[in-house]
């Protein structure tokens, strides 16, 4: 028969570990988020230089000639 010391334990060791698990799923979750904001300005920016190409390479030189 176990001691209720150790059975406390294994419970306390298992909650500590399905809270850990939420916390690395949630950050994931919101990695995934972003990951999929990103790719979808990204779509976004391919679409618009496909149709404008011009407004495009003019916007980059602007953006050069801004930085410099």
């Amino acid at each position: 028969m176990p001691f209720p010391v150790e059975s406390e334990s294994t419970q306390l060791y298992e909650e500590a570990r399905s809270a850990i698990g939420s916390l690395i799923a949630n950050i994931l979750a919101i990695v995934r988020q972003i990951i999929d904001f990103a790719v979808k300005m990204f779509r976004q920016l391919v679409d618009y230089t496909a149709q404008h190409p011009e407004a495009m390479v003019l916007t980059v030189g602007n953006f050069c000639i801004w930085m410099a």
